[in-house]
């Protein structure tokens, strides 16, 4: 048996639980608007207008310069590996660091009253996993070469991607309780994967065999959307409707690199194959979603709910690689990377519950579905075809959190959690300690994924009157 038999997902779960290609509500902005998990689509209060509905930014006075840029993250994973009836004890891993965040800032023209103007710098998405793991044995793993063999191999799979907005925003109030509104994003995004794996084995027969293989392709593109918006409100009552364009391409290159490396040492039939092709057009395509919620106040606070569809998208080709001929085999090859996206309903709730004029607290819960037809284990970085977005798992969002109002500025301390519990099959795995074979049907892992994120958000009213006397300066002169 070749031991290039022993390409193996180890450990693909973790990509599977970590990534966010193919969610919507992974990430939210604005102080308030995090501690609602986005269900205020029809209530926004805060500059997470200019996402969720920039029409509500003509019935928001107060606000005029907002950084949520202190929110700090913890995810953990837990996993059980399950071989037949044996179940192993769990392992765990974590990481702490800044996740993405929302700088933004409104402004007036004069002589246009009833405009507002707003800008943003927001992070959309962002996801940068490097997971390596190797392992050794020494035992007859391969039952067609006589004796033990030294076997020892090594794992490497790496996604990352991100992708920022930058965004310009305008609205306009027809009336106290009727407004309209537009956004406009330029969505710049860098992605690439790849996947490594290399195997050795030394035999009683002084024999050494070897295999290597990666495959790996990286991408930027840069395009323009839009995200349109009605804001009404009377009384104790609030509504909004937003529309998202599909993102119009304006640039997009990619490469491809691929390398499959086999000795032949145990039936002289070495494999050397090579290619990087470059300079590749790139069309990256993402849905159509329209939106709708609800703000009811009630003699406590406010009660807040939001749905959010999104379309599907066809299975297309992002980019494709040129033909090339494999060096030792003369086979042809050649590298597709393709997306397909199911259509996705998300939805939430939340309630923030009002103390006095100082303190407001908030909690919420929304839905996080993917829209992913494939996941890790159906699709990888291969030479003929693979999935950009490969990440199928559901995701659910809890939050909670107290803003306090103080004369100079308004501060948000808050936590979410994003969660998620799925048993994922690994059809092949590394040769375990026991002996058994290095491919079993019935090996599983269960996994839980949490994603903790504390928030320290600072909004500043007064800088409204700071920029007043500025404007006031700059026309005397």
């Amino acid at each position: 048996m070749k031991i290039v038999l022993l390409i193996f997902f180890y450990l693909g779960c973790i990509v599977h639980a970590r990534s966010q290609d193919a969610h919507y509500w992974t990430e939210q902005y604005g102080t308030k608007s995090i501690l609602l998990s986005g269900s205020n689509i029809g209530s926004v209060e805060d500059l997470g207008a200019v996402y969720y509905n920039p029409a509500r930014l003509s019935l928001n006075e107060d606000e005029i310069f907002l950084i949520s840029g202190k929110v700090y993250q913890l995810s953990s994973y837990s996993f059980h590996n399950k071989t037949g009836n044996d179940r192993t004890s769990p392992r765990s891993q974590s990481n702490f660091g800044g996740a993405p965040s929302l700088l933004a800032g409104t402004y007036r023209i004069k002589g246009l009253k009833k405009h507002s103007f707003a800008y943003s710098f927001m992070s959309r998405r962002r996801m940068d996993l490097n997971l390596n793991e190797s392992g050794s044995t020494y035992g007859n793993s391969f039952p067609s070469i006589p004796g033990n063999e030294y076997l020892s191999g090594d794992i490497g799979m790496q996604k990352k991607f991100n992708e920022e907005w930058l965004g310009l925003s305008w609205a306009y109030a027809f009336n106290d309780h009727f407004s309209v509104g537009i956004s406009n994003f330029l969505s710049i995004r860098k992605q690439s994967a790849s996947e490594m794996i290399q195997i050795q084995a030394y035999t009683e027969a002084e024999k050494l065999e070897s295999y290597s293989n990666k495959n790996s392709y990286n991408f930027s593109h840069i395009g323009i959307l839009w995200k349109i918006g009605l804001a009404w409100e009377h009384n104790a009552f609030s509504w909004g409707l937003t529309i998202t364009t599909p993102t119009q391409s304006l640039q997009g290159i990619g490469s491809f690199s691929y390398y499959q490396h086999y000795t032949g040492a145990l039936d002289d039939k070495a494999i050397y194959e090579r290619n990087t092709q470059s300079d590749i057009e790139v069309q990256y395509q993402t849905p159509f979603a329209i939106a709708t919620g609800i703000g009811l106040k009630t003699k406590f606070g406010t009660f807040h709910a939001s749905t959010e569809y999104y379309s599907a998208i066809k299975k297309y080709t992002l980019m494709k690689s040129d033909e090339f001929t494999g060096q030792s085999s003369g086979t042809l090859y050649q590298t597709s990377l393709i997306d397909e996206l199911n259509p996705v309903l998300n939805f939430g709730i939340g309630y923030n519950y009002v103390f006095n004029n100082a303190i407001q607290a908030y909690l919420s819960y929304s839905s996080d579905f993917s829209g992913s037809v494939t996941d890790i284990n159906n699709s990888s970085v291969t030479i003929s075809e693979s999935y950009a977005s490969t990440i199928s798992s559901d995701i659910n969002h809890l939050g909670g959190g107290i803003v306090l109002s103080f004369k100079r500025a308004n501060l948000t301390l808050g936590t979410t959690l994003a969660t998620t519990k799925y048993t994922v099959n690994r059809p092949f795995s590394f040769p375990e300690e026991n002996g058994r074979g290095i491919s079993s049907s019935d090996n599983q892992t269960d996994i839980r994924w949490n994603r903790w994120r504390f928030i320290v958000g600072i909004s500043v009213p007064f800088l409204h009157d700071w920029t007043k006397k500025i404007k006031s300066k700059v026309l005397d002169k």
